[in-house]
C-alpha cells in the first residue's frame, strides 16, 4: 500500500512493509519538515494588490506554509488577504509591507474569517482550521483581539501589561475608575484649558499671548476661542476712574401758536362804563324866536353803570416744539471697585 499523510504537517505516513530501502530518505524529509514548521523563516513578497495563497505539499520542507515564522514584503497597491492551509497550526506573521493597504490572512477557503496585521507589527496567531486567532495581536504595533469564530474579543491579564515605547493601547471605553492608571494622556495635543496655579503642568506650555494678558473671562454660546476689547482688568476694576464725556448736544426747536380764549366775565378785571345824557328844560309851550336864539345851555349829565368784572386768572393753551441747541461737560467719576479675582494662565498640551 502506498504511503499517506498527516493532516496538520504533512509528514509522510509510511505503510509497513512499504518503501524498501527509502525509509532513511523518507524519515529525513519528515524531520525536515518539522524542522521547518519549528523554526523556518520564509520572506514573502505580496506587492500589489491580489491575493496570495502560501504553497503546501505533502513532506515537502520548502513549501511556503511550512515555516514557523513568515515576513511579507512589498508595496501594496490595494488590501489583500494572504492564504494558509486549512488546518489546525500556528504562526509568528510580521507584516513588512508598505503602502496605505490592508493585509489579512486567512485561512484556505474561509476569506471572511481573516484577521488584519498592521503594517510594520508582527503577531502570533493560531488557525483552527476555518478561522484564525490572533493570540499576541500586531505585538509591535496596535493591540487587538480578534477571534472570529467565538467573537469573544477579549484578552484577561492576571498581571501587569507592558506596553513598548512604540504601541497604542486603543479602546472606545475602559472599565474601572482609573486610578492606578499613570502616563495616560485624555488630551490631544494642541488643547488649550485655564489652570489655577503658578506655572503649567508637565506636558503643557503655558499660551503667553498678549491678548491673553489682563483679561476677564466670557462665556459665549457661539464660537469660542476669540479675544477682544482694550481695557485691561485691573486698570478698569481696581481703581477708580474719572471720565470725560465731552460736550453733549442738546438740540431741538421751540415754536407753535396761542389759540384765542374768549374771557368771561369774572375773568375781565372789575371795571364800569359811564352813560352820557345831555338834558334841556322842558318846554311847556313852543319856544319864541327869542328864546330860540338865547341859546340857552344844554347841560350833560354821565350816569355811571354798576361794576362788573373780578380779575380772575385764565390761561391759553399752547402747543409746539422746542429749537435750540445746548453743551455740557460733564465729568463721571467711577469709584473704586476691588472685585475678588483668583489668577489662572491659559496652557496648551504638548
Amino acid at each position: 500500500m502506498a504511503s499517506t499523510y498527516s493532516d496538520r504537517l504533512k509528514l509522510q505516513l509510511m505503510e509497513t512493509g512499504a518503501n524498501a530501502n527509502t525509509w532513511g530518505n523518507n524519515t529525513n524529509t519528515n524531520l525536515e519538515t518539522l524542522d521547518a514548521f519549528s523554526a523556518g523563516y520564509l520572506s514573502k513578497s505580496v506587492a500589489g494588490s491580489a491575493n496570495v495563497t502560501l504553497t503546501t505539499n505533502n513532506a515537502d520542507p520548502n513549501a511556503e506554509s511550512s515555516n514557523k515564522v513568515i515576513e511579507f514584503t512589498g508595496a501594496l497597491t490595494g488590501d489583500i488577504t494572504v492564504f494558509v492551509p486549512a488546518v489546525e497550526s500556528n504562526y509568528i506573521f510580521f507584516n513588512n509591507t508598505s503602502g496605505a493597504q490592508t493585509l489579512t490572512v486567512a485561512p484556505t477557503g474561509h476569506g471572511a474569517n481573516g484577521v488584519a496585521i498592521t503594517q510594520g507589527a508582527h503577531t502570533i496567531m493560531y488557525c483552527k482550521g476555518d478561522t484564525m486567532v490572533d493570540l499576541f495581536a500586531n505585538s509591535l504595533g496596535v493591540v487587538s483581539v480578534k477571534d472570529t469564530l467565538n467573537v469573544t474579543d477579549t484578552i484577561n491579564v492576571a498581571s501587569n501589561v507592558t506596553i513598548s515605547a512604540n504601541g497604542v493601547v486603543a479602546a472606545t471605553s475602559f472599565t474601572g475608575n482609573g486610578s492606578g492608571l499613570t502616563g495616560v494622556d485624555p488630551f490631544p495635543s494642541g488643547t488649550k484649558m485655564v489652570f489655577y496655579q503658578a506655572s503649567a503642568p508637565t506636558g503643557w506650555t503655558q499660551d503667553t499671548a498678549a491678548a491673553l494678558a489682563n483679561t476677564a473671562l466670557s462665556v459665549v454660546t457661539g464660537t469660542g476661542g476669540g479675544t477682544g476689547g482694550s481695557d485691561s482688568f485691573y486698570s478698569t476694576f481696581g481703581a477708580s476712574r474719572t471720565l470725560s464725556t465731552g460736550a453733549i448736544p442738546v438740540s431741538g426747536s421751540l415754536s407753535g401758536t396761542v389759540g384765542g380764549t374768549t374771557l368771561s366775565t369774572p375773568q375781565i378785571p372789575s371795571h364800569n362804563h359811564g352813560i352820557n345824557f345831555t338834558t334841556q328844560p322842558q318846554q311847556t309851550a313852543p319856544p319864541t324866536q327869542l328864546q330860540r336864539e338865547s341859546n340857552v345851555p344844554i347841560t350833560p349829565q354821565i350816569f355811571p353803570t354798576q361794576n362788573t368784572g373780578g380779575s380772575a386768572s385764565h390761561n391759553h393753551p399752547f402747543s409746539g416744539s422746542l429749537s435750540g441747541a445746548s453743551t455740557a461737560d460733564t465729568p463721571l467719576s467711577i469709584p473704586a471697585m476691588n472685585v475678588k479675582y483668583a489668577n489662572v494662565i491659559v496652557a496648551a498640551k504638548d
